[in-house]
This record gives C-alpha cells, structure tokens and sequence, in this order.
C-alpha cells in the first residue's frame, strides 16, 4: 500500500487532467537477501533487472462523488554473480476498484484489490484486500498526506503442502510532495499482522506444536522520480522491510534498492 494511490488522487483534483494515465518503469536493483519473503532465502544478495507497468482510469465525477480503476503490473529477474536465479522470479499483478468521496480538501476512498503473484513462474498465491483511505490535500500546496487501513485475505496456491491461507490486518501512512517541473517523492510507512492457518508442525519444528504461524512486518519506502520531460524521466527507490515471525525462517532484515528510467502518460 502506500504507492501510487496518493499520486493519483492528488493529479486528479487538478484542472485539464486526461481521466487515462500510464507509466512504465524499467531498470536495475539490488536486493539484500532474495527470496526471504517466501521463506526460501538466506544472506545471499542479488541484483537484476525489474519492470513495472501502471495503468488507470478516472470516472468523471459526480458531484462529489468519484471512481476510479488501476491495473499494476511488476516482474523481477534476478542473478548472482551473472548466474540466472530463476527461482527467485516474481511476477506480481493486481487490479483495483476505488470509491471516493471529495469532501473539501479530503479524499475519503476504499480501494478494493485483487492481486495475483506467481514466483518460479508457478503461482504463488492470491490476495484480497481493502484500504479505508483518508487523503488531504494540503491546500494551496502540491503535497498530500494519506492514512489507511489494511485488511486482507490471503488464499495459498503454490503446490507446497503446507497450507499458508491467512489473514492480515494493519495501516499505514504516505507523504508526497510534487516539484514545478512535475518531479515527486512519496514517503511511506506500513504495518501488516498475518496469521496464517499453517501450525508450527508444518515447519518441521516440534510436532507436537499445535500453534500457528504468525507474522509482523513493516515496510518503510522512498520513492523519488525526476522529470526530463512531461514523459520522460528518471526513478529511484528503497525499501526497508523488517520482518519476524514465530518462525526461524520468516525473521529477517531486508535492503532493496532499484533505479532506472520512467516513461509517463
């Protein structure tokens, strides 16, 4: 959460705004330990190439009422040491429904998201989610700050045995402040509870543990892109994520950092 969802709401208030817009972003990233996510990682870094593709539609407004539909795509390919890690390859996608209400300088939203993500090109799982969004717009100024919930399901569908369906629950925040010649930088800020159906057992620690697994995770993003142009540009960002877990494999300390070109509609 926290991504380009405060970006749109702030272009949209805007006056002579297409209701369509895209942007395609393809460049290079580090990451400092692959694969710890799906609890198949360890220390080992990788860097590799990653592409992102955006796309979305603004229904005209009604009175104060509005709608609005996105589709993202992202891929990443990795390597160490020029050495493919193909099954570490993530694709992830997702399509949105949004509902708002403009009241004044806020923007009260319900974004409802479908998401697929599939890694080893095998699918991983799906998820279902909404974000009860509160945005404000600071008047007079091209910033915005956003507050939302996080609630979502989470159903497994990788070919593993053990049985990770789960359910989260937590918020979030995001600042964006927009430069003259269109330039940005988002700040973000997230916090996720999942408990997931699988027991401990499930893990090949004791047997006889009959708890489930259980996580926390926060994610803290910077986003940067600059603007050669109304369509051109350049983009940079990082991610810290922190994770733990009553499961060994599932605490860890995550870097990644990914930078290249932007094209803009």
């Amino acid at each position: 959460m926290g991504k380009g969802g405060i970006e749109n709401r702030v272009q949209q208030m805007k006056d002579n705004v297409s209701p369509f817009n895209a942007d395609f972003r393809i460049g290079g990233f580090y990451d400092s330990r692959v694969g710890s996510s799906s609890g198949t990682g360890d220390d080992e870094s990788s860097t590799g190439m990653a592409t992102t593709l955006n796309a979305g539609w603004q229904a005209p407004m009604e009175g104060n009422m509005g709608l609005r539909m996105d589709y993202s795509g992202y891929a990443d390919f990795h390597q160490v040491d020029g050495k493919n890690l193909d099954q570490y390859d993530v694709i992830d996608q997702s399509v949105s429904l949004e509902p708002q209400y403009n009241n004044g300088p806020f923007v009260y939203s319900l974004p409802t998201t479908f998401n697929y993500a599939m890694e080893a090109g095998k699918r991983d799982y799906q998820r279902y989610s909404l974000a009860p969004t509160v945005t404000y717009l600071i008047p007079e100024t091209s910033q915005a700050v956003a507050l939302y919930g996080i609630g979502a399901l989470i159903d497994d569908r990788d070919d593993v045995n053990t049985d990770e369906d789960g359910e989260s629950l937590g918020g979030g925040c995001a600042y964006l402040y927009f430069f003259q010649n269109k330039s940005r930088v988002r700040l973000s800020l997230d916090y996720q509870h999942t408990d997931y159906d699988a027991r401990l057992s499930e893990y090949d620690m004791n047997p006889l543990h009959t708890d489930k697994r259980s996580d926390n995770m926060v994610v803290a993003g910077l986003d940067m892109v600059y603007q050669f142009t109304t369509h051109v540009g350049l983009y940079t960002n990082y991610s810290f994520i922190h994770a733990n877990s009553n499961i060994d494999q599932y605490e860890y300390d995550r870097h990644v950092v990914e930078g290249g070109v932007a094209l803009k509609y």
